[in-house]
């Protein structure tokens, strides 16, 4: 089956735009353009590859990842996370700082145990400087979306 990356319009940006909004306070304006993928994962490029002829070419990923499209969120890929952080400053909201033994557990591919309220959602991991990518928070748990090639033990 051919891969298949789709330009989104006007009205499905301005939705994930408000999404990442509520969810991260801040969405970064510019002349982009936004690719989707039949995976649902979502791609931010230049706008003069909108100029180009995709629908012949097998393209996997263009631009950069900036996330998965779900219902109702859109979990932003580590560099995603990252590139609304030093795009927002502190416009940016949901981010919680992790501790280095956290850190640790994180990148082993555990959960981490934290009280960050009651509220279920997205937030965005930070240790020190490092912004370290988007989780999900969940009755008491940050639940661990760390993709697997990321994950080691001497991280810290």
């Amino acid at each position: 089956m051919m891969k298949r990356l789709n330009f989104l319009n006007t009205r499905e940006v301005k939705k994930i735009r408000e999404q990442v909004i509520v969810d991260f306070g801040f969405f970064p304006k510019g002349d982009y353009a936004f690719l989707k993928s039949d995976k649902d994962r979502l791609f931010i490029v230049n706008k003069d590859v909108a100029k180009l002829e995709l629908k012949n070419l097998r393209i996997d990923r263009m631009g950069l990842y900036l996330g998965e499209v779900k219902p109702n969120q859109i979990r932003l890929s580590k560099e995603g996370a990252q590139l609304i952080v030093r795009l927002g400053g502190n416009k940016v909201t949901n981010i919680v700082e992790i501790n280095e033994e956290e850190v640790k557990e994180y990148f082993q591919g555990n959960d981490l145990i934290k009280d960050l309220g009651e509220k279920n959602r997205l937030i965005i991991l930070k240790h020190k400087k490092e912004i370290l990518g988007c989780a999900s928070y969940k009755e008491g748990k940050i639940l661990n979306f760390l993709p697997k090639i990321h994950r080691g033990t001497v991280i810290v």
